[in-house]
């Protein structure tokens, strides 16, 4: 299962959210610069996602962000987090871009989700792979 979100002009792809179902997981990989509209949407439809297959483990990639979005974060605090964790979400890597807004934003997300359910953060692919699959051997 596979879905590509488009920016308003329909040529680029902003978010791709993917379900691994050999790894089960779900793999979101975001692209440039976001806007918080666009964080939303695509954050609506990894919950859709979530809520549909059930899958616990989310892996993000921000490797292509190029900015900020912190002004997201209180609506993850408030909304989306809460929403997450009942429908099943209790894992999240994120492998962190080189950009500095956008470290800087995800450092705003992971206070907004202490305590929700557990999230860390990566500079590789492969290390945050094996902590997701630690973390599903842990919750066994």
């Amino acid at each position: 299962m596979k879905r590509e979100l488009k920016r308003p002009n329909g040529k680029e792809i902003f978010v791709t959210i993917t379900f691994e179902k050999e790894n089960d997981l779900i793999y979101v990989d975001w692209n440039g610069f976001l806007t918080v509209e666009q964080v939303k949407i695509g954050s609506e439809e990894l919950l859709k996602m979530i809520k549909e297959i059930g899958c616990a483990k989310v892996l993000v990639d921000n490797r292509k962000v190029s900015g900020p979005w912190q002004a997201a974060n209180e609506w993850y605090q408030t909304d989306w987090n809460p929403r997450a964790a009942k429908e099943g979400l209790t894992d999240m890597a994120v492998i962190m871009s080189d950009n500095i807004f956008t470290q800087l934003s995800l450092q705003g997300f992971t206070k907004a989700t202490k305590g929700v359910y557990t999230v860390a953060i990566f500079n590789s692919d492969p290390d945050a792979r094996k902590w997701l699959k630690e973390q599903a051997a842990v919750a066994k």
